[in-house]
């Protein structure tokens, strides 16, 4: 399975939305090699949404869902309202044809995210979470193999229990080095819960 990876040196030159996302996404959630900088993740986020970038506008909106460290607090309001108005543009940015195929995994991956959790006006359905997920997986979206490995399989969401795919996924973001994928391989390990490795 080749894996999407980016050069974010790169990207930084880029005056572009998806690449303010990839970054921001980046530092957010220490992908691509970078430490954590929620200060580094909002920077480039709000970038984004000042050209009302999609995947950005959706960003602003989890962090405000989820709480973006010490930088953004929990505001449900801000975050419906921002994930709302991320949803449509982000299904309009899917069916573009200019776009590349990265550019369209990674958007569909978040149209993903919003069925897993039910975000905005989405009822939450794991079914379609997991059908969306796999499908960015398959073309080596690196946190979309993580979450088939550590959410989806691993947990029964939208698919039946199956440990041994669990395992093979996870695997596979943990030798990527996706740091997310390797604590959660090592506390697995340690707590004794992972008996297929």
């Amino acid at each position: 399975m080749k894996i999407i990876k980016f050069d974010l040196k790169t990207l930084e030159n880029q005056n572009e939305g998806f690449a303010y996302y990839v970054l921001g996404r980046s530092y957010d959630l220490e992908e691509n090699g970078v430490e954590q900088d929620y200060n580094k993740a909002l920077y480039y986020y709000q970038k984004g949404f000042d050209i009302d970038y999609p995947l950005c506008i959706y960003s602003l909106g989890i962090s405000y869902e989820l709480g973006l460290g010490q930088v953004i607090e929990i505001d449900k309001d801000k975050a419906k309202k921002l994930l709302i108005n991320a949803y449509p543009k982000i299904i309009k940015l899917i069916n573009r044809q200019n776009i590349t195929e990265t550019e369209r995994i990674y958007a569909k991956f978040v149209i993903g995210a919003y069925y897993y959790f039910g975000l905005g006006e989405i009822e939450k359905d794991y079914n379609k979470a997991f059908k969306i997920i796999k499908e960015c997986a398959m073309k080596g979206h690196i946190a979309a193999i993580y979450d088939l490995g550590a959410n989806f399989y691993f947990n029964g969401n939208g698919t039946a229990i199956n440990y041994e795919l669990a395992n093979y996924y996870l695997n596979i973001a943990k030798e990527n080095g996706l740091k997310r994928a390797i604590d959660l391989w090592d506390s697995r390990n340690n707590m004794k819960k992972w008996n297929l490795i």
